[in-house]
């Protein structure tokens, strides 16, 4: 219901903005055009309720159409929305304000001259409306884009990790992570296999999932089965994000149990870690939960983020490289403090969209996109293997291959 509401919400939004900014909207074909695909993206969602295939549930056929087209009409709209409101607001101003450019007459000896009223009024207001006519041409236009490279697969991402003191036997050790993959309406667990393919073929030696695996629990069987196809010398450590506490974590948590059962090479860590001996050396993996509680305060998080630094990180032998897995890179200073060389996160699927490779809403989180260093721990943020909704500009979908380097 969440994504209905919200698609209604956008699509009321955008109307009455439109209504502003193209009053031949209010009446017409244009209307009507414009009530039905507004129409169609609110079936797209409330359709598969209806007919009883679930929130994430995809009809036979046009299933997926549908909700492709329902995606790229609300990015549209909530693109015309954001940036639509504030040029509303000029042109109200201007229709509303009182005519200050009254014609200006000047007498001289050859009798009245008539000075023009100065037209910058109507110059300004005759741009605001051509801007905001070609509002929505552009985010059509930009929707249809960030829609096209949202649904073109992932890229392999591969980066060295320099690390000052790293033993000569785990130079070359190599992670492949996946994080955000989001199985559910426009992610399914083909997609999942896919990813952990890659990280077979390229050789690592350890696979690590770092969160928000699924949103649709129907799926989660085979979610499981697509993980259990690693074939990595030391398996798959996983850890939990918010989408799996908001989803349903009792299931997520049993079907990791009875992969373990079935000695899959998939391991969940929940505030705790392992260990793997690599060549001789060992290797610490810890794995933190996700902060969350029934508080949502950021001094809650940060309490939650120490509790867990001090359950995870116990035990710790001053001969292991200290490896963090944590969703919410947030943690990356807790980490650093308690000897972790390298934290990998993702949750913020690094905004998803970048300009010339900055995040557009680099602002929302500390650590967005990319690599970062403390000290001498390093952070690397992943922009996600999959999405809650397909659209990427600048951001691709990753599975990442890190390779570990002694720094010279």
């Amino acid at each position: 219901m969440g994504r209905l509401f919200f698609t209604a919400l956008i699509n009321l939004g955008a109307y009455f903005v439109l209504r502003r900014l193209w009053p031949s909207l209010r009446e017409g074909w244009r209307r009507q055009v414009f009530l039905g695909l507004a129409g169609l993206s609110l079936l797209a969602f409330a359709l598969p309720l209806v007919l009883g295939f679930g929130e994430h549930g995809v009809l036979p056929v046009v299933g997926m159409p549908l909700k492709l087209f329902s995606s790229g009409w609300v990015i549209a709209v909530g693109l015309v929305m954001l940036l639509g409101w504030p040029l509303a607001l000029l042109l109200r101003r201007r229709e509303s304000a009182p005519a200050s450019a009254a014609p200006v007459v000047q007498m001289t000896e050859g009798g009245a001259v008539l000075v023009a009223a100065p037209d910058v009024d109507m110059e300004r207001r005759s741009l605001l409306v051509g801007a905001g006519r070609a509002l929505p041409l552009l985010a059509a236009a930009t929707s249809s884009a960030g829609l096209v490279a949202g649904s073109s697969g992932f890229v392999l991402r591969e980066l060295d990790v320099r690390l000052r003191g790293l033993p000569p036997a785990l130079d070359g050790f190599r992670i492949g992570q996946i994080t955000d993959v989001h199985i559910g309406t426009f992610i399914d667990t083909q997609y999942l296999r896919a990813t952990v393919e890659a990280m077979n073929q390229a050789w690592v030696d350890l696979q690590v999932m770092t969160g928000d695996l699924i949103d649709d629990l129907s799926q989660l069987d085979e979610t499981m089965a697509a993980l259990e196809t690693c074939q990595a010398r030391h398996g798959m450590l996983a850890i939990l994000g918010n989408h799996e506490h908001w989803r349903g974590l009792p299931a997520v948590l049993e079907a990791y149990a009875a992969s373990a059962r079935r000695g899959s090479p998939v391991r969940l860590l929940v505030d705790e870690a392992h260990v793997l001996e690599h060549a001789g050396h060992r290797v610490r993996v810890v794995g933190v939960d996700y902060p969350i509680g029934p508080r949502r305060s950021v001094g809650a998080k940060a309490e939650r983020m120490k509790r867990s630094a001090e359950v995870a990180f116990r035990g710790m032998s001053p001969d292991e490289l200290v490896l963090c897995l944590s969703h919410h890179p947030d943690f990356f200073p807790l980490a650093v403090e308690r000897g972790a060389r390298l934290t990998l996160s993702g949750h913020t699927h690094g905004g998803q969209v970048a300009l010339l490779g900055m995040p557009l809403f680099r602002f929302a989180f500390d650590y967005m996109l990319g690599r970062y260093r403390r000290g001498d721990g390093q952070l690397y943020v992943s922009g996600g293997t999959g999405h809650w909704l397909p659209f990427r500009i600048g951001v691709p979908a990753e599975v990442t291959i890190v390779t570990l380097r002694a720094e010279a």
